[in-house]
């Protein structure tokens, strides 16, 4: 029978998965209190959020949210949560780069991003994507090029038709005289 404290522990994920834009499961054994204060510190400071539940809550309340492949990550091991608010990279990106001055640690176990679970591979592919800002810009000038291209196409044109018409004009004010 499960206790008040474990239900109240799997509504409070519920809750926290539901308001997440990305979800990143990551071990962290081998990590020092020091090391994990100081990564959620990190998260913090993105507006994530890194917390650890007993991996049987977990898979109950991921189950619970319709992220049931999420289960598959939690069978084994210590399991810290990386929860994005407003960034859906921020939290891989956080943990790889910590994982890289840190020995490796924590290693990143797989995640939930858009309604799709993916694997620690593909997590950190994830982490190598520019943020946010800047794959709106990219985007902006994919779709803005086009519209250069016609308008730089119209300008040549009409370059072209005012030199063929002083061309005219020239030879018609040297030809009549």
């Amino acid at each position: 029978m499960p206790t008040p404290r474990k239900v109240e522990s799997v509504a409070t994920l519920r809750k926290k998965l539901e308001n997440a834009q990305a979800v990143v499961l990551a071990d962290f054994t081998g990590l020092n209190v020091d090391g994990v204060s100081r990564l959620r510190r990190e998260f913090r400071k993105s507006g994530s959020e890194f917390f650890v539940i007993k991996n049987t809550l977990g898979r109950i309340a991921a189950r619970d949210m319709n992220m049931e492949g999420l289960g598959r990550f939690l069978d084994r091991g210590p399991t810290g949560w990386a929860l994005a608010i407003a960034d859906p990279v921020s939290p891989a990106k956080i943990l790889m780069d910590f994982a890289k001055a840190n020995n490796n640690i924590p290693v990143v176990k797989g995640g939930f991003v858009g309604g799709a679970v993916l694997t620690a591979d593909e997590i950190r592919r994830f982490a190598n994507l520019p943020p946010k800002p800047v794959l709106v810009a990219q985007i902006m000038g994919l779709v803005n090029a086009p519209a250069q291209g016609i308008a730089g196409t119209i300008r040549a044109v009409m370059t072209s038709l005012a030199v063929a018409t002083d061309e005219i004009r020239k030879k018609k004010e040297g030809g009549g005289s």
